[in-house]
């Protein structure tokens, strides 16, 4: 009979996310993850197959997490100028690894991208019509390169923390629009 799982999948791949964005992904091991969730790093093994499993599943999960904490965000702030700052903030603990050419992460960047594009949109669209944003802001392009500048600032080192270098970024881009 099979042990009982003490540790969720969902634990795991929470703790997963957590040392990507302390450690980054050069640091990920198996050791760190199953620190972080309480288990032998052989446990983890068995459960996704290998660091990749278990970083595709992490992705894979983390593209389903980004609208419902758009929707968290927008519920939190009466301004949605303030909610997408939050949001964006909030979902740079979705930085994907890149694992070269891998097909299933490339899938799972590019639902990740989509679904920041999309909440990005919904965000200035509401922006537009509270008076936070002026009304001949072009939504898309503004969204397309809030998605840029954000996963540019995920990407690059020695500009400081990329939390901080978001919210600067951020308050770059959308000056010309207020």
């Amino acid at each position: 009979m099979a042990r009982p799982r003490l540790v969720s999948d969902d634990a795991i791949l929470d703790a997963t996310r957590r040392v990507l964005a302390e450690s980054g992904p050069a640091r990920l091991t198996l050791a760190a993850v199953g620190e972080r969730a309480g288990l032998a790093a052989p446990t983890l093994m068995q459960r996704f197959g290998s660091k990749r499993g278990l970083l595709l599943a992490a992705a894979t999960r983390s593209a389903q997490q980004v609208l419902p904490e758009a929707d968290e965000a927008a519920s939190r702030h009466a301004s949605p100028l303030a909610a997408l700052r939050t949001f964006l903030l909030a979902a740079a603990a979705h930085q994907l690894v890149d694992l070269g050419n891998d097909p299933e992460v490339r899938r799972q960047t590019q639902s990740r991208s989509d679904a920041v594009l999309a909440a990005c949109e919904r965000f200035y669209r509401a922006a537009q019509t509270s008076g936070e944003l002026r009304p001949a802001a072009d939504v898309q392009a503004l969204a397309r390169q809030t998605l840029v500048s954000w996963t540019g600032a995920l990407a690059v080192t020695g500009l400081g923390p990329p939390r901080a270098l978001i919210a600067e970024q951020l308050s770059a881009l959308l000056a010309p629009h207020r």
